[in-house]
């Protein structure tokens, strides 16, 4: 990887997570991987956060929602892999499919079906016993794969990891954000999963004024994706995905 010494500089100095991992994905991209997840596979007591998959990433959206809801953590055979070692793997290394269990098979290919091809997966294990994984993806499939590029971006994961935790607890520490009761509205609906489109029509707004929304929440929360938001903003007690019920803006 090219500079990677200045890329684990500019990581090291980056000012919130916002930041450190949208160079990281930065970096990522440069180097063929175009998409990113950074998933907590244990609960991690130290930040005060239960496991999830996609804590922050530039998967598709879609897609994360839908592991999710399926519990596919449980049963995803590269999140198996990164428990049974410490070192980083490309995930044609986890054997023949055929092998596979149906549920095994099936997550490997929905995810390719995704745009999520010739990946690899990065196990990050902490002193505490917490795991995390990190997984690069390709849009493109069959590139060649270059071992000296995996263990780089081991290197620079583990860098990114320690960043997102000292970060994040700093953030914890601070005064809460402050967001508005719309905003609030917005993400709570967001929490019991609804689409854009439908927080509009419960809300009575345009889909981008929603959208509006949802950026002012990521900016005062300091994170750069939806599930990341929700995850936050339900840790700190900002939202709970029921609270909208009472709310006074809300219709019906």
């Amino acid at each position: 990887m090219k500079d990677l010494a200045s890329h684990i500089q500019f990581i090291s100095s980056a000012q919130s997570i916002d930041e450190a991992f949208a160079y990281f994905c930065t970096v990522m991209a440069r180097n063929g991987y175009d998409k990113v997840v950074y998933s907590l596979l244990t609960d991690h007591h130290s930040l005060g956060l239960e496991k999830y998959h996609g804590l922050a990433s530039s998967y598709p959206e879609d897609w994360i929602k839908f592991y999710n809801e399926q519990n596919y953590l449980d049963h995803d055979p590269v999140v198996t892999r990164v428990f049974q070692g410490a070192t980083p793997f490309f995930w044609d290394e986890l054997g023949q499919r055929e092998s596979m269990s149906n549920i095994a098979q099936s997550i490997m290919q929905q995810g390719s079906d995704a745009g999520l091809n010739d990946g690899i997966g990065i196990p990050l294990i902490g002193k505490a016993g917490e795991v995390v994984g990190i997984g690069l993806a390709r849009t493109d499939k069959d590139k060649e794969k270059d071992y000296h590029f995996l263990a780089d971006a081991y290197l620079l994961s583990t860098h990114f990891h320690q960043k997102f935790r000292t970060l994040y607890l700093q953030d914890t520490a601070h005064q809460l954000p402050n967001l508005s009761e719309r905003e609030k509205d917005v993400l709570s609906w967001a929490a019991e999963g609804k689409n854009n489109d439908d927080i509009a029509v419960i809300l009575g707004i345009s889909v981008d004024t929603v959208k509006t929304y949802l950026k002012g929440c990521y900016r005062k929360l300091g994170v750069n994706n939806r599930a990341y938001a929700i995850t936050k903003a339900l840790l700190l007690g900002l939202i709970t995905p029921n609270n909208i019920i009472s709310s006074p803006h809300s219709n019906g």
